[in-house]
């Protein structure tokens, strides 16, 4: 459920590392690896970026070109040009202990059969290794095994041996992006089967390391990234049983609420953290700021690129939060989002989405976000509707529990410990009467005990006479009290009371620190 923005920096949040980490485990622990995205991220371009960020952690590999290689070009990061894709890792090439990788001799020097330069010294002459042999009659050049048989100058009925042979030294770690393999030909009357190739280049080489019997490390791997229909149905499901091989992995919750956080922290406009002027005006702004990007987090859930929207152009308002909102969805995801509603909300335990799920989830409608299922927010407005949909008010007031309430407590906290100097009453009196739960010592130490006060039973307190607040300490506790109840009953702070519990708590902030 991510978009197309910021499609460099996905990689680099905790839960793409998270992830790539755990892959990258799987991978030097000598298992094939697949890793299954929503159709989203490839369209993106944000697939090939996890995609070199997992080949990048992999001292040996090889990135298996697609199909429509061009000629020669400049020089990949993963070897010496397109096409070749090799890259030695520590002990391999260079003239090391290890050997090197196979592969052919530059194409742009010419090799001069009986050339003498008269410098006749007793060496032998370098004979120029063989290129790849040209693909044969009938062979279709944008298979998958007939690419890697280029990429690993043997034949095409010789990449098993190749690859298995005990005396080689180079194991690598063989990338593929299956959303770049040509669906193949189908019998007439029957629908092409995409990914076929790179299901028997996962089988076969599977059967052939084990047959070679070769230990965890010294096997050549694959890394396969795929969206669902870029792959068998059953693959993914016949790979998990065959734990001694391979791993799969899906990007399901994979991102989270700090993965949310982050993205809309870049994208903030500056221009909403500059404080208003007047006393206590970053302190409030702070506050505001705070609320605003938590909202943006928990409205759009895993959707980074509805995140990164929001937080451009939505100003913090709430009357304006609706509508922002509904500018910023995709209707056909809606559709798609809506038709999933009966599936319930329960906890997700499992590692990917159930079947019933995997086509709304490749589109991007559903997502395990911090442990539950999570609809897209698109799905609020399939129909139409011309209310605000109740899902957003009761996200909206989660995002300022998390923010408001911490605030609350710390206010509370400082109030309670400056009330015993208006009390008209002994203080033990007032901790027998208002703390419902005193802690053991209250008695010789009222002082401290009363300090766990709430602020309902303070506000009583100072209703009865009890304490004489201050108007100003007063009227701070009533926005105390009205906050909390609001926000206990899953309710939301709207502009006008969040405004002004953020000026009771900003102006509070300035007389204590005077004190």
């Amino acid at each position: 459920m991510t978009g197309t923005d910021g499609a460099d920096a996905l990689p680099l949040l905790p839960g793409a590392r998270a992830q790539i980490r755990r892959i990258a485990a799987d991978l030097e622990g000598g298992l094939h690896c697949l890793w299954l995205l929503p159709d989203t991220l490839v369209a993106s371009g944000q697939g090939d970026e996890l995609y070199r960020a997992v080949l990048r952690t992999q001292p040996d590999r090889l990135d298996l070109p697609g199909p429509a290689v061009p000629g020669p070009g400049p020089a990949s990061e993963y070897g010496p040009g397109p096409g070749l894709g090799l890259e030695p890792g520590p002990g391999v090439g260079g003239g090391a202990a290890g050997g090197s990788p196979p592969g052919p001799p530059p194409a742009d020097l010419p090799v001069l059969e009986g050339y003498d330069d008269g410098f006749d010294i007793g060496w032998q002459p370098v004979v120029p290794r063989p290129r790849a042999p040209a693909p044969r009659r009938g062979e279709d050049p944008a298979d998958l095994v007939a690419r890697l048989a280029k990429e690993l100058s043997v034949a095409p009925g010789e990449v098993l041996a190749r690859l298995t042979d005990r005396s080689a030294h180079w194991r690598p770690v063989i990338g593929v992006r299956a959303w770049q393999e040509p669906a193949p030909r189908a019998a007439p009357g029957r629908a092409p089967e995409r990914g076929r190739d790179v299901a028997r280049l996962v089988r076969s080489l599977t059967a052939a390391v084990k047959e070679a019997g070769l230990p965890l490390d010294r096997r050549p791997r694959l890394l396969v990234l795929a969206r669902a229909s870029d792959l068998p149905a059953a693959l993914p499901d016949e790979s998990e049983l065959d734990l001694g091989a391979a791993a799969v992995h899906w990007w399901w919750g994979t991102v989270g609420r700090l993965d949310a956080a982050t993205v809309v922290a870049e994208a903030a406009d500056d221009r909403a953290a500059r404080p208003r002027p007047g006393p206590g005006g970053a302190l409030r702004e702070r506050i505001r700021r705070a609320v605003r990007e938590e909202i943006i987090a928990e409205v759009s859930g895993p959707d980074l690129a509805l995140a990164r929207r929001l937080a451009s152009h939505w100003d913090g308002s709430d009357r304006t939060l609706d509508r922002c909102l509904r500018d910023s969805l995709d209707p056909d995801l809606g559709r798609l989002a809506a038709a999933c509603r009966s599936v319930a909300g329960e906890a997700v335990a499992g590692h990917k989405p159930g079947s019933a799920l995997r086509d709304a989830w490749s589109r991007g409608a559903v997502q395990a976000w911090e442990g539950r299922l999570r609809h897209h927010p698109a799905g609020w407005y399939a129909d139409g509707p011309e209310h605000r949909p109740d899902e957003l008010t009761a996200l909206v007031g989660h995002a300022q529990q998390r923010v408001l309430l911490p605030w609350i407590e710390e206010v509370r906290r400082r109030l309670a410990r400056l009330a015993p100097a208006w009390a008209s009453r002994p203080v033990a009196q007032l901790v027998e009467a208002y703390v419902q739960r005193p802690p053991a010592d209250h008695r010789t130490r009222p002082e401290r005990a009363f300090e766990t006060v709430e602020v309902g039973p303070m506000l009583t307190a100072h209703l009865r006479g009890d304490l004489a607040l201050p108007p100003e300490e007063a009227q701070l506790l009533r926005e105390l009290v009205t906050a909390r109840n609001v926000l206990s009953h899953r309710g939301v702070l709207y502009d006008a009371r969040l405004h002004a519990l953020c000026d009771a708590i900003a102006a509070a902030d300035r007389r204590w620190l005077r004190l």
